[in-house]
């Protein structure tokens, strides 16, 4: 066969197997009752968004699992699709109108939606496009679109089925408000940010003149929506006032002193004033004590007529109006500087309005206690498992969820309205004239807004495959349906996993099992078996990557630079469950010299089998045929399915860094370092011909389960090296090769022990050859003196090997050997190794460069030492910083160890 390049390229690979793999089908997944099913489906990306190196992240993880249930015989589909993201794609093509010149409220809302739609064909597909870069193993045929007919009809479906049950509801609650896209924003789409505000102590004197009080606020502004004055029922300062009237400052209407938990005796004065249409704490006050709640302020964010004299003022005009009106009446005690978390528009950045609004909600707590239940029980299991109390204590005390938003794109609302306000949700006009009881063709006026955008995606496990429209996939759902894995963030563990978990079980228990029987057990209900919430991605220096820090590196150049495979790996490696990962593209040199290691010992092992003259094609290709021949065949046959048992253990479990520890530590030390390395000697050693094409057929072998156990994470070099193996037909993949099982039987600890020992012992020989400076041409004597009986017998089984991996010429191995004289000696587990450097080295000369590298190295670190001891340094510099000074020293230490040891036996010698 051609003999593989000299160097790995990656762009070569990636452009040669991803389109092969799509040409030949292998990753369309069917009905298949003679396989078990494996799911996953996407955490649908925003059809606004780009590949960030958290889509690697999550995408390599789901595409790891996919793979490697697809080479264990599982039916593996992996079902995509974008989100149509309600204010996200709204906002992008506003802005994009307003660059032409054009208010999009001018074109009105049908011309609107055809634009947006026409953005969305222009630009939705992107992300996908840069997830095919990185190799995921999709079924692009089902890809789905969360604003398809199909997922609009499963909305309706579940809206009218909400709605018919109670379960839906329209009503006045405090939201989170967006005056720039005048809608509803969801807690997603605010992101909070501390602001430095002035906090004012303003006089509220009570109405019959006996006194004052001082009540601190942030925003007075609002002073014309107050309704009370709250103060804490514990607080003595105001037990004789409860129940007074209190003069509201230049506003001027009069409200009463209540007594309510919400006012902290220890924040400011312990008097706040109620504001309920303006602050959800304050709503929930009014709530309570039965308060009016009137408005101030516009959708657009200024201040309407109940605000008197700062009436069309912009709110933070109105602020500093108010604060000059107060001060000048002389109503302002103090004012002060004043930190505190606000929340912005993750999309419009301005900051969010407390709103009180008429809005439409789901009622949540009969929704949420089976779907609590699943979790707490667990027949669905959190990774790491710590997010389990998270996710109890926000559905413990779960609020109902505001879902209309004030937009033009998204799911219009199914509710229709008779001219006489009354009103129905229905699947289409001619169901809603029917419900409410009028003739059809009766004028209906449909509702103005459209859902959440999580309204949708609570759906997507079961509304790709059409549930609720007239194109439901009764086959695939029975078949697909549960999903086995979610990999997502944990900052949406509210938004969407505990609402999908919700969904699936409201909306399926009406759907049959393929024997036609109803689903009654949680696990038939649930929408998937697993959840991996992944890290969170820092910079190397702990920093979150952000476009304006220019920390980001785009993951499509890091492809370019180091391959696919290599990032895939790396991100993999660095991500620690539980833990935040610290990246940057400098740190795929890791992945990409494992690729290349794994490369080059795949091109010698092809080229020593055509030196050998084995066949191509006569390699056994299954695990359990593979014969060892040699005593190294024998060792990595053990190791490898010792650590293929301990891969099959990481992966189960989900500790899918330790996967890659594994992988990593067992193919660059154990494969390539040692049994390649050991091959090679053999190999030259050997007069037999046919034993030495049975060794290559068996190590050819041995790769062809080692590239299949690294497939699932580095797809592109492996399928590059497996089709060199042998010759493959049209449609062959590694892909859908079988993955290895590991054979317990196969492990012996014996072999592991004692190759063990002779890796051990070789390594000390090659340190104390290379720290004495010999020469590597030269050979050396050594003698070892074996710790006991055990020791010696192995030993003296591995003493050809040792010989040859270390480059040994007089090998004496003996249980009361002494030390020699002109030798260095280290001790591996317990067995004393002799090197003899007599006639090898000047001892003088090796003394003096000795000690002089000794001095270098205390100055050294004496000088770390004292930037360590300076307590400046250690609490101003960063802390990755300082532990860079610290692993410096630990190193300059260590050295300094070895080197005066060194020293010891040049003193003796």
């Amino acid at each position: 066969m051609a003999e593989l390049p000299k160097a790995y390229t990656p762009a070569d690979a990636e452009a040669r197997w991803y389109p092969y793999w799509y040409e030949h089908h292998l990753y369309d997944a069917e009905v298949n009752r003679d396989r078990p099913p494996y799911t996953i489906v996407i955490p649908p990306p925003n059809i606004t968004g780009m590949l960030t190196l958290g889509h690697v992240l999550n995408n390599s993880i789901q595409d790891l699992y996919i793979r490697w249930h697809r080479m264990r015989g599982f039916e593996a589909c992996w079902i995509p699709g974008t989100d149509h993201a309600g204010i996200a794609t709204q906002t992008k093509v506003v802005n994009a109108l307003a660059d032409e010149g054009i208010h999009h409220r001018d074109l009105g809302r049908e011309k609107f939606v055809e634009r947006v739609w026409e953005w969305r064909e222009k630009y939705g597909g992107i992300i996908f496009s840069q997830l095919r870069a990185l190799g995921v193993s999709v079924d692009w045929r089902r890809e789905r679109f969360t604003l398809d007919e199909e997922l609009n009809q499963a909305v309706t479906e579940v809206f009218v089925r909400l709605y018919d049950k109670g379960l839906i509801y329209k009503g006045k609650k405090i939201v989170n408000w967006s005056p720039k896209a005048q809608s509803t924003l969801s807690d997603e789409e605010v992101k909070h940010r501390d602001v430095t505000d002035r906090m004012y102590t303003l006089r509220y004197h009570l109405t019959d003149g006996s006194g004052t009080i001082m009540v601190s606020t942030a925003r007075p502004e609002t002073i014309f929506g107050d309704v009370a004055v709250a103060v804490n029922p514990a607080d003595e300062r105001y037990t004789a006032m409860l129940g007074k009237t209190v003069t509201v400052p230049v506003a001027g209407q009069q409200v009463t002193l209540i007594a309510d938990e919400h006012a902290d005796p220890a924040f400011g004065t312990g008097a706040v004033k109620i504001t309920p249409a303006h602050d959800p704490n304050d709503y929930e006050v009014g709530l309570r004590h039965n308060l009016p709640m009137p408005n101030t302020i516009n959708p657009d964010g200024t201040m309407n007529e109940l605000a008197g004299p700062l009436a069309g003022m912009d709110r933070f005009a109105a602020r500093r109006a108010a604060v000059k009106m107060l001060e000048e009446a002389g109503l302002i005690e103090k004012s002060e500087e004043y930190v505190h978390s606000v929340g912005f528009s993750e999309r419009g950045g301005e900051q969010i309005e407390p709103y009180l609004s008429d809005q439409w909600f789901v009622a949540m707590k009969p929704l949420a206690e089976p779907a609590l239940k699943a979790v707490l029980d667990g027949d669905i299991k959190f990774y790491p498992e710590h997010w389990t109390k998270t996710y109890e204590h926000w559905m413990a005390n779960i609020r109902d969820w505001p879902i209309s938003r004030q937009l033009w794109w998204g799911h219009r609302i199914p509710v229709y309205y008779l001219e006489d306000g009354r009103q129905t949700a229905a699947r289409s006009e001619t169901e809603a004239c029917a419900k409410l009881g009028v003739p059809q063709g009766t004028p209906l006026q449909r509702d103005e807004d459209v859902l959440d955008t999580w309204f949708s995606s609570w759906l997507w496990p079961f509304s790709v495959h059409g549930w609720g429209s007239d194109k439901k996939n009764d086959r695939d759902l029975q078949y697909f349906y549960p999903t086995d894995l979610l990999v997502t963030g944990p900052d949406i563990i509210f938004f969407w996993v505990a609402r999908m978990i919700m969904a699936g079980f409201e909306f399926m228990r009406d759907e049959p099992m393929a024997d036609g029987a109803p689903r009654t057990s949680v696990a038939e209900l649930i929408p998937f078996k697993t959840v991996y919430f992944t890290s969170l991605i820092r910079d190397k220096e702990g920093r979150k990557m952000s476009k304006q820090l220019g920390n980001s590196p785009d993951p499509l150049d890091v492809i370019r630079d180091y391959g696919a495979d290599a990032l895939r790996f790396t991100i993999l490696y660095l991500a620690p469950s539980g833990q935040d990962v610290r990246f940057s593209a400098e740190m795929c040199e890791l992945g990409r010299n494992f690729a290349n290691k794994i490369w080059n010992a795949g091109r010698f092992l092809l080229m020593k089998r055509d030196e050998a003259g084995a066949d191509p094609v006569a390699y056994p290709q299954r695990l359990d045929e593979l014969e060892p021949i040699s005593s190294s065949d024998r060792w990595i046959l053990s190791r490898f399915h010792s650590v293929l048992g301990n891969v099959e253990s990481a992966l189960g479990a989900y500790r899918i860094n330790e996967y890659t520890k594994l992988l990593y530590d067992f193919v660059w030390s154990d494969f390539c370092d040692w049994y390649v390395e050991l091959l090679k000697t053999e190999l030259a050693n050997s007069e037999d011909a046919a034993r030495s094409r049975q060794m290559m057929n068996f190590a050819i072998g041995l790769f062809d389960q080692v590239l299949r156990m690294l497939h699932p994470i580095i797809p592109f070099v492996t399928e590059e090296l497996w089709q060199n193996l042998a010759g493959r037909t049209s449609g062959d993949s590694i892909s859908i090769a079988a993955f290895p099982v590991s054979d317990q039987s196969l492990v012996s600890t014996e072999v592991e022990r004692e190759f063990e020992l002779l890796r051990g012992c070789s390594e000390a020989i090659r340190r104390m050859r290379n720290e004495a400076n010999v020469a590597p041409s030269k050979l050396v004597d050594v003698t070892i003196k074996a710790a006991d009986p055990v020791g010696f017998a192995m030993l003296r089984r591995s003493c050809e090997l040792m010989r040859r991996m270390a480059r040994i010429d007089a090998l004496l191995i003996s249980d009361d050997a002494g030390k020699p004289k002109l030798s260095v000696t280290e001790v591996v587990r317990g067995n004393d190794i002799h090197v003899h450097l007599e006639g090898l080295i000047d001892i003088e000369k090796e003394r003096a460069k000795t000690e002089k590298e000794i001095a270098r190295l205390e100055g050294q670190a004496r000088a770390t030492e004292g930037k360590l001891s300076n307590e400046r340094f250690t609490a101003n510099a960063p802390a990755e910083v300082v532990e860079t000074e610290r692993e410096k020293l630990r190193n300059y230490q260590d050295t300094l160890v070895r080197l005066r040891q060194t020293l010891e036996q040049y003193a003796v010698m």
